[in-house]
């Protein structure tokens, strides 16, 4: 009796606490298998939308576990034993996890708009001036900068014909080097109605002078301004302002999809568009990414991959050790979710009952 006691104190001591010291193993294991969740739908998306096919957006609406720990207690009595003791005790336990999750496709006119609106230019400015490489956010983000042009058709299914990148190229890697050289900032300008205004400071004093004169010269911008101040507005011919096009989330995730790399049988097969020079050779899209993004694939599982998805019968990935990729990666994201936040889409939900 005293064990029997003794046993029920535990297992109801148990009951009240378990819940609670579970919660930070549960909230975390649930929180990294969200984030591999939402990495793997955005890296099939992107494989969708090189093979052409329709990209497919769901969202986790709510999660809920249920948590269960049950508990026996027996008595057995031996007869054909010869024992001093006759009754034998057994204890029994269980502890179980049961989530519940439902997803929620994305589509209809609110989702649609955010996909396809172009990003603002305090967005650009903020990840900008948030540590990011302004080379790595032109790149995904504008679209043409005054004359030049960053690839406009990469921002659409695959071209047959390479794009018009070298410039803009040559203009984002100096703005880069300018950038670490801290000889280069930018800010948003509030102008009455007029909105958001980006403004970019270029100083061109020391090594940089030479840098600073290709930047002027290939923008056609004057010589005389330190400061120039970017419009959306491309009907105005003005001299000084920097007219800039953005692009849209789904602009950029095109712009990257063009990093795919394809298995040969499929190329063969017609599943994807092979961009050819003049001289019929291969365009190599490297060239226009300047090695910010690629994606492998293979046969076999990777065992190496930072995130991998399955497509047609062959594994795509991002190597874990590919820094320049896996940033460029997640760069996407936060321009997705910067996006998210400017729409009244409502927020995951997760519930743990933290009692039982």
């Amino acid at each position: 009796m005293r064990l029997l006691a003794l046993f029920a104190v535990v297992l109801s001591s148990g009951c009240a606490t378990l819940g609670a010291r579970t919660l930070p193993d549960v909230q975390s294991s649930y929180s990294e298998s969200l984030a591999q969740t939402l990495d793997a739908q955005f890296l099939t998306n992107l494989v969708r939308l090189r093979y052409r096919d329709t990209p497919s957006f769901l969202d986790v609406a709510s999660l809920t576990t249920q948590q269960t720990l049950n508990g026996s207690l027996g008595l057995g009595l031996e007869l054909d034993v010869p024992t001093k003791s006759l009754i034998k005790p057994n204890l029994g336990g269980s502890f179980s996890v049961t989530p519940t999750i439902t997803f929620s496709p994305l589509r209809g006119d609110e989702f649609v708009r955010r996909l396809v609106t172009p990003v603002s230019l305090g967005t650009v400015t903020m990840l900008c001036s948030s540590g990011w490489s302004i080379s790595r956010v032109l790149h995904l983000a504008v679209d043409r900068l005054n004359d030049v042009r960053n690839a406009p058709r990469a921002a659409g299914p695959t071209p047959n014909t390479p794009p018009e990148y070298e410039t803009f190229a040559l203009v984002a890697n100096a703005l880069r080097t300018l950038q670490l050289d801290d000889h280069l900032s930018m800010s948003t300008l509030r102008r009455g109605d007029v909105g958001e205004s980006l403004l970019l400071l270029m100083d061109d004093t020391g090594p940089d002078l030479a840098l600073a004169a290709t930047v002027r010269t290939a923008l056609g911008l004057t010589a005389e301004q330190k400061s120039y101040l970017f419009t959306e507005d491309f009907s105005s011919r003005e001299v000084g302002p920097l007219r800039v096009r953005l692009r849209s989330v789904l602009s950029a995730m095109f712009y990257l999809s063009q990093a795919v790399e394809v298995p040969p049988a499929h190329e063969a097969r017609g599943f994807v568009t092979v961009t050819k020079n003049p001289d019929g050779s291969r365009f190599d899209w490297q060239q226009v990414l300047q090695g910010i993004f690629r994606v492998r694939w293979s046969q076999g599982e990777p065992d190496d991959a930072s995130v991998k998805i399955k497509h047609r019968g062959y594994w795509f990935y991002i190597p874990d050790d590919d820094l320049e990729s896996k940033s460029t990666f997640l760069l996407l994201m936060q321009l997705s979710n910067m996006q998210a936040g400017r729409s009244a889409l409502p927020l995951p939900m997760l519930t743990i009952p933290a009692g039982h």
